[in-house]
């Protein structure tokens, strides 16, 4: 139950992080870890979005400290790195979180502060479907495994310059879609322009890897169990690109931003939900 609970409020955190940046709330609260020099401030709708994003944070940080110590007793062997590792992630967030106020936003450290959320979700994932009850997990890069590692891969970097996009600036820098200024290739290609084609491109192997991955559960028996998940898991990629449309065509609606790195977590949830029953099979 504690790792469920742990896994909802780091989805609930990057999204509720995705809504801060999209109503432009981030210096909602100018100082920390205060907000306006007191531990309730007087809430508008900008400080009230910074300041519940402060709130979930902590929440979502005692939880986890609880996990990590109950997984760092029951794991064994080198296992016992992804709660330290979990923690050491999420001392480093608070640092950032600090920082990224102090300094007023900077776009490189807001875009790692997401990669390292990120990489905390996921590894909050793997404690709460792996409470330790065996003698312990192993992760390895063989068989369907290492199919699975490398599109969490492939979907953990497409969130990630997503984010790159979003916080430089690039979010419209192709006006349109699925065009851009008209052509697939525009006339003029600056850096916004070729990180948002980036994002774009990224965006439609995605969909292809894993239409290649369902059709893999059709034809190979060895991966056959994953056929529902991985049949969500298109559904999901094919809504990705739906929703990426509606960022641009409404002008990075805050709301269609949040639904769109709400559908990417999920996407990794699936990911990952595969990658563990690969694990649990090498368990056995």
């Amino acid at each position: 139950m504690l790792g469920k609970v742990t896994f909802g409020l780091f989805f609930l955190l990057l999204v509720w992080g995705n809504l801060v940046a999209g109503t432009k709330s981030g210096l909602g609260c100018p100082d920390w870890p205060l907000c306006h020099g007191r531990v309730v401030p007087p809430l508008g709708f900008e400080t009230y979005m910074e300041y519940m994003h402060r709130v979930i944070a902590a929440l979502a940080t005692v939880s986890l400290a609880a996990l990590a110590h109950y997984r760092f007793r029951s794991y064994t062997g080198w296992a016992k790195l992804v709660p330290v590792a979990a923690m050491a992630l999420v001392a480093a967030e608070i640092v950032m979180g600090g920082l990224v106020v102090v300094l007023e936003l900077p776009m490189s450290l807001t875009t790692f502060h997401f990669m390292a959320g990120l990489t905390v979700f996921m590894l909050v994932f793997v404690m709460m479907f792996f409470p330790g009850e065996k003698p312990g997990f192993v992760v390895y890069i063989n068989r369907h495994a290492a199919l699975f590692i490398g599109l969490g891969a492939l979907v953990f970097a497409q969130a990630a310059l997503g984010a790159y996009v979003r916080h430089s600036g690039s979010g419209l820098a192709c006006p349109d879609f699925p065009a851009c200024f008209g052509k697939f290739v525009p006339d003029v290609l600056n850096k916004n322009i070729l990180a948002q084609l980036s994002h774009r491109v990224m965006g439609y192997l995605v969909f292809l890897t894993v239409l290649a991955l369902y059709a893999g559960t059709m034809l190979g028996a060895g991966l056959a169990r994953n056929r529902r998940t991985a049949l969500w898991l298109v559904v999901l990629a094919l809504v990705q690109i739906l929703v990426g449309a509606a960022v641009v065509l409404t002008g990075l609606y805050f709301m269609a931003t949040a639904l769109h790195l709400a559908v990417a977590l999920s996407m990794l949830t699936l990911i990952g939900v595969m990658w563990a029953r690969a694990a649990e099979e090498r368990e056995v």
